[in-house]
């Protein structure tokens, strides 16, 4: 299962099934292992809209029932992949918040026994500076809290001010282009549970 926002839904990559998870099932595919994957990912998602079913909090957007979590474990999945790279900061939502909704997941997915993925954050070409800075704080973060599960990318993709690095720009400032979906797809072939998965 993958829960995100626009690059994992294909955005940047034309055309846009070159986006980093259809390249990674059909990669997968290529081996004797298959894998299905069921992508609930949509453009301008944060983490809010990926909560559980009757979550809420004031002023913020509800869970979207057909693509959150709860919508996710219904399927009885081996393995979700959570992709939310810069909206929740694009959004000014906080830290804390941002890490909340993280351990509201992490805690569903742990309770089920369900393996998991957090993909890092993602270079973005924001026009305050220190909404770039949040992008590397953020990911350092992440990286602290679940070291056996981040998929940390955003150092290749980046400027050394987090915009996005001119060989992977799709053009709008936002979103990564075939290539950077690449960089993804080989940074995730990489991560240890993912490999552990495809070799049961």
């Amino acid at each position: 299962m993958v829960l995100g926002s626009s690059t994992a839904a294909g955005g940047g990559a034309n055309p846009r099934d070159s986006g980093w998870v259809f390249r990674l099932q059909s990669t997968i595919n290529k081996t004797e292992q298959k894998a299905r994957f069921i992508n609930l990912a949509v453009e301008g998602y944060t983490l809010y809209k990926a909560m559980p079913t009757g979550y809420h909090h004031d002023d913020r957007p509800l869970p979207d029932t057909a693509r959150n979590i709860t919508k996710a474990l219904s399927y009885l999945p081996d393995m979700v992949m959570i992709n939310f790279p810069s909206n929740d900061i694009a959004a000014n939502y906080t830290d804390e918040e941002i890490l909340n909704n993280y351990a509201k997941l992490t805690h569903m997915l742990d309770s089920a026994k369900v393996a998991y993925i957090i993909f890092s954050t993602q270079p973005r070409d924001f026009q305050d500076s220190s909404q770039r800075t949040r992008l590397k704080i953020i990911n350092d973060k992440i990286d602290y809290l679940y070291p056996l599960h981040a998929n940390d990318y955003l150092n290749a993709l980046s400027t050394p001010t987090w915009s996005i690095k001119p060989i992977y720009e799709a053009g709008d400032g936002i979103h990564i282009n075939n290539s950077g979906h690449e960089v993804i797809v080989n940074k995730t072939l990489q991560q240890p549970l993912l490999i552990q998965l495809l070799n049961r």
